[in-house]
Parts: structure tokens; sequence; C-alpha cells
């Protein structure tokens, strides 16, 4: 009777009330934010390892494109095909007009130039020179890259003898103004046949201090600019003894901008650019020159411009390639 009367009286006490633990509920929660947060990025990290070979395959093949039509490098895009960074091996189809653009174009009575949209970036070169030459008004033009190396190449003249009276006196020429000058008989060559047009010829002289101005002569400490030139890239536009191949009276105050190597073996061999474009079409991709310049060896070849269908120039996996058209009927190839 007494265990029934027990079982009554805990039949009548109220049911005991569970405590919710929230603190549970949080850390339950939170571990499975971190659980989702960790398989979604296993599942983007996966889907990235399955698309980006193909991903950056294409992403290379675009930036090879984009070298082979804008040509960026030491020349920022102002010489299409001209100088470009590779770590790979390239493919080009240059066009007939990249034929006639680059350092190595060959303009004179018999090869016009055709002014090619983007071949050079015209600057004043008062505005972009330095301080170790002058200019004769800012109204004088050249491509911007051949103004970069020749702040380098007269800075080092300064620098040595401490002479800054060295002055550029010429340089780009429209059609129009060739044209000007071959009718009232300042030159012998028409619009379309000066290689000024180019804006990588350039003329100098020398303005001593209180001095007269003189067409630059190579002697005493200014034969320094004759026998150094070939190092940044310049040559004697028309040399002693090449009117035969350039058809000018030597001068030795044109200068023109080839690059390297080019530069090298132009003064290596006493060749001017006309003798040199020549010499390089001897040497096809197949059997090419080869041009030390004390730090690299660069391979030199050329290529013909394809009469029928493309023309495909194939560079291999190098540290640096340029490519110029010769302004006749080809391209010229180097790379290390």
């Amino acid at each position: 009777m007494e265990q029934q009367n027990e079982r009554n009286r805990q039949a009548r006490r109220p049911a005991k009330r569970r405590r919710v633990r929230y603190d549970r509920i949080f850390i339950a929660l939170a571990l499975l934010v971190v659980l989702l947060i960790l398989l979604f990025s296993c599942t983007c990290s996966c889907v990235k390892c399955v698309c980006s070979p193909s991903e950056g395959s294409e992403t290379s093949e675009n930036e090879s494109a984009t070298e082979a039509s804008s040509g960026t490098g030491e020349a920022d895009g102002s010489e299409p095909l001209s100088v470009s960074p590779s770590q790979t091996a390239v493919s080009l189809s240059p066009t007939a007009d990249d034929m006639h653009k680059g350092t190595l174009a060959v303009v004179n009575a018999n090869n016009q130039y055709t002014f090619p949209a983007g071949d050079v970036n015209l600057v004043s070169v008062d505005e972009k020179r330095n301080s170790s030459y002058t200019a004769d008004s800012s109204d004088i033009m050249l491509d911007e890259t051949v103004v970069l190396h020749l702040n380098e190449f007269l800075s080092e003249f300064s620098t040595i003898y401490g002479k800054n009276d060295i002055k550029v006196t010429g340089g780009y020429r429209s059609k129009e103004d060739q044209n000007y000058r071959y009718s009232n008989g300042a030159s012998v060559f028409a619009g379309g046949c000066s290689d000024y047009h180019t804006g990588r010829s350039f003329d100098l002289s020398v303005t001593p201090e209180g001095g007269l101005q003189n067409y630059y002569v190579s002697n005493g400490d200014y034969s320094w600019i004759n026998d150094n030139a070939y190092k940044y890239g310049f040559v004697l536009r028309y040399p002693e003894g090449k009117i035969d191949s350039t058809g000018v009276n030597p001068r030795s105050y044109t200068f023109h901008y080839v690059g390297k190597p080019h530069s090298y073996y132009m003064n290596e061999n006493n060749l001017c650019l006309e003798e040199y474009v020549e010499a390089v079409k001897s040497y096809p991709a197949t059997s090419p020159l080869t041009v030390d310049t004390g730090d690299v060896v660069w391979t030199v070849f050329y290529t013909e411009l394809s009469a029928a269908g493309s023309t495909v120039i194939n560079i291999p996996s190098c540290q640096e390639y340029t490519v110029s058209g010769d302004n006749i009927n080809g391209f010229i190839v180097a790379y290390h």
C-alpha cells in the first residue's frame, strides 16, 4: 500500500523541464559553417586545377599574339614586330605592311618610305633629351626609342670628356617637308625617298661655347662618338666609300639607329645599311648568322615576304627577339 501511495505521489509531481544548452547549439553551428567553407574551398581548388592548364595555354597564346601584333618591349608599341621579351617559342605572321616598318627599313631613291601606321612614336628631342646635349629647336622629332638610346650614348661621351656641346640639328621629315626641300634645291630627294622619314636618322653639329655651330666631324675627343656609336645601336648612315650603295655623298654628321646586334656587325664589317640588308639575305633561318655583342651571342636570319599566302616567322625559345622589315621584300630577325 505504501509503495502504491509513493508511486501516486511521484505521478502527481510536475515533470522536470530540460534545460536548453544554447552554447552547444552555437558550437555545432560554427562547426557546420567551418565544414561548409572547407568543402567549398576544396571544390574551387579542384575545379581550378582542372581548368588552369587550358586557361594558362590560352593566356600564353593571347599574349604571344599581342606581342606579335604590337611588338611591345624596349620600343613601347612604337615599332610593330620590333623588340619583344620571350621565354617561349613564337610564331609570327607579319603582313606586307609590316615589311615597311622597323629600324632596318632601307629608304632611298629606289625604296620609298610608305609612312606605315604605328612604325614610330615621334617625340620632341628637346623635351626628351638629357643635359648632355641640346637640340636646335623643339620642332626636331625622332622616334622615342632613338632618343632614349641617344641619351645613354651622349651622356657617356659627356661624362668622359666633360663636353655637352653636341647638338641635334635635324630629324624626322614629313613627305610635304621633304618635297619642299626638294623643290627649292635643298635636297636631292623628293618626298618619300628620304631616310629622315623613318624618324631614326638625325644630324649632329658641334657648338663650342662662344663659337660657331659646325657640322659634327669625327676628330679629337669627338672621335669617341664614331668609335663607340655601334655599342648603343647607332651607325653612320652615309659613310665614306659607300656612295654606290647609298646614292648619297659621305656625311660625317648623319647617324641612324639600327639597334643591336646589327650595329655591331655593320661596324665590324664596315657595312652601310644597304650593304648589311643585302648581306643578311644570305642567311635564312636554317643557316643563320651569329653576332657576338660581348655580353650575348645573337642569331640573325632573313625571311622573305611570301608572294602567295601568309608569311610565317618561327622564333625559338629565347630571352629577347627583334624583327624589322627591310622595306624591300622581307624581314630581318634577331634573337638570343
